[in-house]
């Protein structure tokens, strides 16, 4: 298991749902740390104290919903990445959009990993790329894995420059 180096908020009420984005989206994206929430309140709390890169918050949550949610957690940290998740997006689509705020339907799932994974290659850690001294085997992370998985050798990795055609990840939206 990698260490997360990129925490997710998920928030719904729904815990079926809360598990099959959160199995989804780490079964897509490498280290990824999933912290859930079941209402408004709950995200805004976890989001203050884990300070999560990205969120993903369901707008019809009872309570305190999504949007709610999102405006409060974006006023408290700028610098989240959020975005909504809705069983019936049409009736809030004026609202997020006039916020700025991406806006998913929850039977759509594919678009929301998608998002998921854009704002994962923007904000995790650049990746370098390596080649086992031994077999020649590569790979591109932010860091080589303790063992070559082709010739399982220990710490034979060395650092491959980069091809010219791979451009990183632009941070701004």
């Amino acid at each position: 298991m990698h260490e997360p180096l990129l925490a997710l908020l998920l928030a719904d009420d729904d815990a079926g749902i809360r598990s099959l984005v959160a199995a989804r989206a780490s079964e897509r994206i490498e280290a990824l740390a999933v912290l859930e929430a079941a209402n408004g309140a709950e995200a805004i709390q976890i989001g203050l104290q884990h300070r999560p890169q990205v969120a993903l918050l369901d707008v019809g949550m009872p309570g305190l919903g999504g949007i709610d949610a999102a405006l409060t957690l974006r006023g408290l940290q700028p610098q989240l990445r959020v975005a909504l998740n809705a069983g019936e997006p049409r009736a809030h689509r004026d609202r997020a959009r006039e916020l700025r705020l991406p806006l998913f339907d929850k039977l759509d799932l594919g678009r929301a990993l998608g998002w998921l994974e854009w704002q994962a290659e923007a904000l995790m850690p650049l990746r370098r790329s390596f080649t086992c001294s031994s077999c020649s085997y590569g790979v591109a992370r932010p860091a080589p894995p303790e063992r070559c998985p082709m010739c399982q050798r220990v710490g034979a990795w060395i650092e491959a420059p980069r091809p010219s055609f791979i451009r990183e990840p632009q941070l701004s939206w």
